[in-house]
């Protein structure tokens, strides 16, 4: 799973969010909506727009993918070498 040095190395800053989103998500898949709820209920004051934003830049930078889905929901998988469909 990426950490700091990883955000750091692709040019990302490690921002209490993006850092948040990463260390609480134990599975590969990730959904905005599910990442805010679970931020929400820890306490932190990220809107739901923080979450998306975070997994758009997480896609940018190829740390995940995006598989789309009917009805425009969409997962985030992490991009990891060491994971094998």
């Amino acid at each position: 799973m990426p950490n700091k040095t990883e955000l750091k190395r692709i040019g990302l800053k490690t921002t209490q969010p993006r850092l948040k989103i990463l260390e609480g998500n134990p599975t590969r898949h990730l959904g905005a909506d599910s990442i805010y709820k679970r931020l929400f209920e820890e306490g932190e004051q990220s809107g739901p727009a923080t979450a998306y934003r975070v997994l758009a830049q997480f896609e940018s930078a190829g740390l995940v993918m995006r598989h789309n889905f009917e009805g425009g929901s969409a997962l985030f998988e992490l991009n990891d070498a060491d994971h094998h469909d």
